[in-house]
């Protein structure tokens, strides 16, 4: 049985289907990631571009992220002291404000997300049901150390002809956030390039690539902005 809040975010789904239909009607909170220090000072911006005016609410959640990449929300994290300008406001139609904020951490590094959530959708236009959109600012807290050449592994490359693609595994064993700008996986007669991710402190990132055909990878090169390196498979590779 589903929950309500899983069936809230379900009806949400659909409706955002029929919104999407009318390019009027837009909400963004811009930007959606900003980097800090251990103490910062930013803003966020939520937008409405719809024709009615609309409510946000302000909300502030810890997340972590699985070995898939799939984002699961968490309490917010113990350490961190946030101030915000505003919890929540009426936005005017075609308009856009500006919420401040505070945060510091004892160490980092830490995480945190600021939901901007949308209310105010005429139910009758959505057959009933109570529309609220949930939009992210993430925010990163991290010390002024970056990771290292020697915290970054592919510590497993899977090549599984029968379902035409590679399954890679990189992993994080160092104790500092960062982010993996590309990841490119080449064979004799054909490349393919994966978008950048963020890894976490002690974690790792499953990643599958289509990768049909004889050709056989023979190399997968990573790059971050701090160091790029590549990884030779092994004509035995499974």
């Amino acid at each position: 049985m589903l929950t309500d809040k899983a069936v809230f975010r379900l009806a949400f789904l659909c409706a955002l289907l029929l919104i999407a239909s009318r390019p009027a009607q837009a909400q963004t909170i811009r930007p959606i990631v900003s980097e800090y220090s251990l103490q910062a000072r930013g803003r966020v911006e939520v937008v409405n571009d719809s024709d009615r005016p609309l409510n946000v609410v302000i909300e502030p959640h810890g997340f972590s992220v699985t070995d898939s990449g799939e984002v699961l929300e968490q309490p917010f994290p113990a350490g961190v002291q946030l101030e915000l300008s505003a919890t929540s406001l009426r936005l005017p139609p075609r308009q856009s404000r500006f919420v401040f904020y505070e945060a510091r951490a004892e160490r980092g590094p830490v995480w945190f997300v600021l939901y901007a959530n949308f209310t105010g959708f005429p139910a009758r236009e959505f057959s009933g049901i109570n529309v609220q959109l949930e939009l992210p600012h993430i925010v990163y807290l991290l010390p002024k150390e970056s990771w290292k050449r020697t915290d970054l592994h592919v510590t497993s490359v899977d090549v599984q002809p029968d379902k035409g693609l590679v399954a890679l595994v990189v992993e994080n064993t160092g104790a500092s956030f960062g982010r993996v700008a590309s990841l490119q996986i080449e064979g004799l007669r054909r490349k393919m390039t994966v978008p950048g991710f963020p890894l976490f402190p002690g974690r790792q990132r499953r990643i599958e690539i289509p990768w049909d055909g004889t050709d056989r990878p023979a190399s997968v090169d990573v790059k971050t902005k701090d160091f790029s390196f590549t990884e030779r498979i092994p004509p035995s590779a499974p």
